[in-house]
């Protein structure tokens, strides 16, 4: 597994200007969408051989919008769901991120994404080897979320011949109280009727512990998804038509929700649940 030490950056506040400008050049993080590279050391994994570097995040400030708008690398909630989570419950300490959910909060998650909530700015891709490092502690009510949505949907644009159609791609969902299944699904929702993928469900070995950090990856080609965990693959499904014709952008969180119920507490302990990621990054082929 290819890894990044977050201590990379050294201190430059004492070197010539060239190379000061050089370096702010070659780490420089750019809207997917301008087709540009980010010049990193990073090496993509076996499965996205060739692939180049879009779109990163290690986590070492947090460039989160503070209302929803304006130009940033994070925003919170999705824009559908009118609840907000705490801002307090989002942060970065050593390096990580932690979305806290919290008994009491009002939305039943706290989420980031890479679309504003007033949706003048998002970061998107189509065809892409998306990725990210995180850990959380399975327990009931537990149910860490790492999808994708297009963009067209969120504008009002997901209509075709008067049919109203997007697609949905879960990287990885997890269950506390199923910490053994890797869920991974793609949803076609037509005129808000979804069908879904129904392998989607795939075991790990028992001796994976997941409030241990792990990879978990999707490799999203013309006509077909796979799923990865720590780099190996676990299962491919081929995906509907519109998936072709729409952008997505990213969503990481930790819902509440206690089988597959979303804000259920039905036997839930815990006063907080945690999903702390270490790092996010999207590869795309050139």
């Amino acid at each position: 597994m290819a890894t990044l030490s977050k201590k990379r950056l050294i201190r430059i506040k004492f070197w010539p200007l060239h190379v000061l400008l050089m370096s702010i050049v070659a780490f420089a993080i750019v809207d997917a969408r301008a087709q540009k590279l980010i010049v990193s050391p990073v090496s993509p994994p076996p499965q996205a051989n060739g692939y180049s570097l879009v779109f990163s995040d290690d986590f070492d400030l947090l460039d989160l919008g503070p209302d929803g708008s304006g130009s940033h690398a994070w925003y919170e909630g999705v824009w559908f769901n009118h609840k907000h989570a705490p801002l307090s419950n989002i942060h970065a300490d050593s390096s990580v991120l932690y979305l806290d959910w919290t008994r009491g909060q009002d939305a039943p998650d706290t989420s980031v994404t890479t679309l504003s909530r007033d949706k003048k700015t998002a970061k998107t891709w189509r065809y892409a080897y998306f990725e990210a490092r995180f850990k959380w502690t399975p327990s009931t009510g537990a149910w860490p979320a790492f999808w994708l949505i297009p963009v067209q949907d969120a504008m009002g644009q997901a209509v075709y011949g008067g049919t109203k159609e997007s697609g949905e791609i879960d990287v990885f969902e997890g269950q506390g109280n199923h910490p053994g299944i890797f869920y991974g699904t793609i949803h076609d929702w037509v005129n808000l009727r979804d069908s879904a993928s129904r392998n989607n469900a795939f075991p790990l070995p028992a001796n994976v512990d997941l409030s241990e950090f792990h990879t978990y990856g999707l490799l999203w080609v013309p006509g077909k998804v796979t799923w990865y965990f720590d780099n190996l693959a676990l299962h491919s499904e081929p995906t509907p038509a519109i998936f072709d014709k729409q952008d997505f952008f990213l969503i990481l969180g930790m819902q509440e929700g206690v089988d597959w119920k979303l804000g259920e507490l039905t036997g839930v302990k815990a006063s907080k649940l945690t999903l702390g990621v270490d790092w996010v990054r999207v590869w795309q082929k050139r």
